[in-house]
């Protein structure tokens, strides 16, 4: 490693490309966390400049933090270019704050700050490529937009070029690029220092020209010859990664994710691979930011137990899981990926990015499952469930390896979620999950087949609370009486629509529901004994009523599903009331019940039992209980 101590100045007078690897990660600082600390810094050392009255080499200079390069060897004439292998983030900044420098300058008619500050964000050399004019070029989620600020040349072109953008239905305007954020941050906090009377405008008639002047070239001087870096530039023998890693700490927390693929590509340019071509083949989806500057699919976070991580880090977590076939702590994602990939020295880049891939294209259906197959359906519950130690038996029953056929997997779908479901109405717990489905994929990659009948089979082996497939009988005896909405809320609208979907016949249209649907207690939670005068006379006073039907109240068969508008509307009220209002408006099958004629205006145990019952009819058709057992002699 080579150290050496430079002034933003220093860094950026020499005609030099500072690359950072299309791999690496996007523009993440903001103003809380790194702008306005840094925005103090400047500002502190340009009031230095002024007290002195001009630029002194004795004001003790400001440390910014590092910068680890790795040099490129540049093709013909290229101009010479070096890779950040850290501190990305820090030198984008550097030139964000030279760019607003230079274009308040330019709106003040300061040509000679302007011309210094234009050296120090192009590079001019004859013959050059468009990419090669810029002193800093970021990775490939930011280059357009740092080329639009580049080439805007004021803050109102910038504003222009990136204007607000409010949501139908919204008052409240989307945030810009987080590049342009920056600009903006700094351009507004320069023209505070520079004018800080209100309404002082520049101009060659200014009745007060030298002050702001002033004020203008304290700032550029400040922040040019008074911030330090330290650039290391690493030599053959220096590792990348282990010093990117041990730097690490100095900026925002990398994701796992982050430094994989850092890794990967790392490894890939040692090898001396196509690392560009690599990179847009392989890796570019998973940075792909969304609409308008917002988070891509794969960096959206989903819950994983009770944190919520990025989709690209779940994925790579469960695939490594899959593939090592062995439980594996997703707070050691990034050592554990380490580990694997030394196991096998002669891995090639190319090959393992071509294989995440594939599988990320199974991972991804996880989430957006758009299909009409029950399997899709099954993954769209699953959601919903929010059981993902399954993901890992999931890869590899999707994988093109296992060779299922479509039907061989809706079957295996229904199975599973009727395990999962099964256990979860009966109230047994999961905290065993990750083990068994591992063991699962074991013993199936282990097996001479893998088909329906195999996996059943496996399912039913368990015999304790913590891995059984409860029967018809437990299933039913539990579904009665289990109070679902107290023990299991958050899946309660699952099970629900789930029933309604079975109810639906040949005769009748497939909709997808999109009004929010909340969950209604027929008998309320607050009934009070005068709206149910039939529960007068039995000699118990409404605490004593309310706990003897606390349990019964939260059963499936005193559930179901209204919108809010509805719900809001016959919440509390008695049965007679409630009962026609559901029967008119709600278009569910679930609440055809309620049209019933049979249905008289009392709603007690004896009602919410019998629902519950006509409801088992349909759960035990969604979740059935395999045929195996019965051929077992049980």
């Amino acid at each position: 490693m080579k150290p050496d101590n430079l002034t933003i100045f220093g860094l950026f007078e020499r005609q030099q490309r500072y690359v950072v690897p299309l791999f690496q990660r996007p523009y993440v600082w903001t103003q809380e966390k790194q702008w306005e600390a840094l925005w103090e810094d400047i500002a502190s050392k340009a009031e230095q400049v002024l007290t002195m009255g001009t630029y002194h080499p004795d004001i003790n200079r400001h440390f910014l933090g590092a910068l680890v390069l790795n040099s490129e060897r540049p093709e013909g004439f290229q101009v010479p270019i070096k890779l950040v292998v850290d501190g990305q983030q820090r030198i984008t900044t550097m030139q964000i704050v030279i760019m607003a420098l230079r274009d308040f300058a330019a709106a003040c008619n300061e040509k000679s700050i302007v011309n210094d500050l234009d050296l120090l964000t192009e590079n001019r050399l004859s013959n050059i490529r468009e990419e090669e004019k810029y002193k800093v070029w970021p990775t490939s989620a930011d280059q357009s937009v740092y080329m639009g600020i580049f080439q805007a040349g004021s803050l109102e072109g910038v504003r222009n070029r990136f204007p607000l953008y409010i949501p139908l239905g919204s008052n409240k305007p989307e945030p810009r690029p987080t590049l342009v954020e920056a600009y903006i941050y700094f351009y507004e906090r320069i023209q505070e220092f520079v004018t800080p009377d209100e309404g002082f405008e520049f101009g060659e008639q200014s009745e007060v020209p030298m002050q702001p002047s002033e004020r203008l070239r304290a700032l550029s001087d400040a922040f040019l010859k008074l911030m330090d870096v330290v650039t290391i530039d690493l030599d053959e023998k220096d590792n990348p990664q282990v010093i990117f890693e041990s730097l690490n700490y100095l900026g925002v927390p990398l994701l796992p994710s982050d430094l994989i693929r850092n890794y990967v590509f790392l490894e890939a340019n040692r090898r001396g691979e196509p690392v560009n071509k690599l990179y847009d083949q392989y890796w570019y989806d998973y940075d792909r930011l969304g609409k308008r500057g917002q988070p891509g699919f794969w960096k959206v976070e989903e819950k994983q137990g009770r944190l919520k991580r990025p989709r690209l880090d779940l994925f790579v977590f469960h695939y490594l899981s899959y593939t090592k076939r062995e439980e594996l702590l997703i707070t050691r994602l990034y050592k554990e990926f380490q580990t694997w990939w030394k196991e096998k020295p002669e891995r090639v880049v190319e090959d393992e990015l071509s294989k995440l891939q594939k599988f990320s294209h199974i991972f991804a259906r996880f989430f957006t499952p758009d299909g009409d197959t029950r399997l899709d359906l099954f993954l769209e519950r699953l959601q919903q469930l929010d059981i993902s130690t399954i993901y890992p038996l999931l890869l590899y029953l999707l994988s093109e390896g296992v060779h299922l056929s479509q039907a061989e997997l809706n079957g295996m779908a229904v199975d599973l979620e009727s395990y999962l479901v099964r256990r979860l109405v009966c109230g047994l717990t999961g905290k065993n999950y990750n083990r068994f489905f591992m063991s699962l994929l074991n013993q199936l990659h282990s097996s001479t087949e893998i088909n329906r009948n195999q996996l059943q089979k496996l399912l039913l082996e368990p015999e304790g609370d913590t891995g059984r497939w409860p029967s018809d009988n437990e299933f039913r005896a539990k579904w009665l009486s289990q109070p679902i909405y107290r023990t299991n809320r958050s899946r309660v609208p699952m099970l629900l629509l789930a029933l309604d979907r079975q109810m639906l016949t040949k005769k009748q249209e497939m909709v997808t529901v999109h009004s929010k649907l909340t969950i209604e207690h027929i008998l309320p939670q607050k009934y009070k004994v005068q709206d149910y005068p039939f529960l007068a006379g039995t000699g118990l006073d409404e605490t004593k009523l309310r706990l003897q039907r606390d349990d019964l109240i939260h059963t499936i068969g005193n559930l179901t599903l209204l919108t809010s508008a509805l719900n809001s509307q016959v919440s509390n009220g008695p049965f007679k009331i409630k009962k026609p209002e559901i029967a008119q408006k709600s278009l569910l099958m679930l609440n055809a019940y309620f049209q019933s004629a049979n249905l008289g205006e009392r709603w007690i145990e004896s009602e919410i039992k019998a629902r519950g019952e006509y409801l088992f009819k349909y759960a035990q058709q969604v979740w059935p209980y395999p045929e195996l057992e019965t051929e077992a002699g049980e």
